[in-house]
């Protein structure tokens, strides 16, 4: 049992419309990325959290905890810190240069809803894990 929430039209609502920065490159979903350094145009990025698993409120401190564990994990690939914004909320992220089934695998193991999986030139998609 994962015991991930499927996500509501409400959390649907916030990732379509979000804000998504790591780095230098800037998107959304449905959009086109922007700024993606020339060694990074051909790999897939993808931004991953380790905050709220599970669609769920944690206090801050733990969810900062976890962000450094997903940091332990990520030391093989080339990251940045980063952030996804809706008005004036904002929850940290990493952008990482890594295939889309690893960062499901991390994804799942964090329980997150979804990444945001991130190419050069072409859309920017979520794609939901539960």
């Amino acid at each position: 049992m994962t015991f991930i929430l499927p996500p509501t039209p409400k959390i649907h609502f916030a990732y379509m419309h979000s804000f998504y920065q790591g780095g230098t490159v800037t998107t959304g979903i449905n959009r086109f990325p922007k700024g993606i350094p020339k060694h990074l145009c051909n790999q897939f990025l993808v931004m991953l959290s380790a905050y709220n698993p599970g669609g769920r409120l944690k206090p801050e401190g733990w969810n900062k905890r976890q962000m450094g564990v997903l940091a332990d994990y990520l030391v093989r690939y080339e990251y940045y810190e980063g952030k996804g914004s809706l008005n004036n909320k904002s929850e940290p992220l990493f952008l990482v240069a890594i295939n889309p089934a690893k960062a499901i695998y991390l994804a799942r193991k964090f329980r997150q809803n979804a990444i945001v999986i991130i190419r050069n030139g072409r859309l920017t998609k979520l794609k939901y894990i539960v």
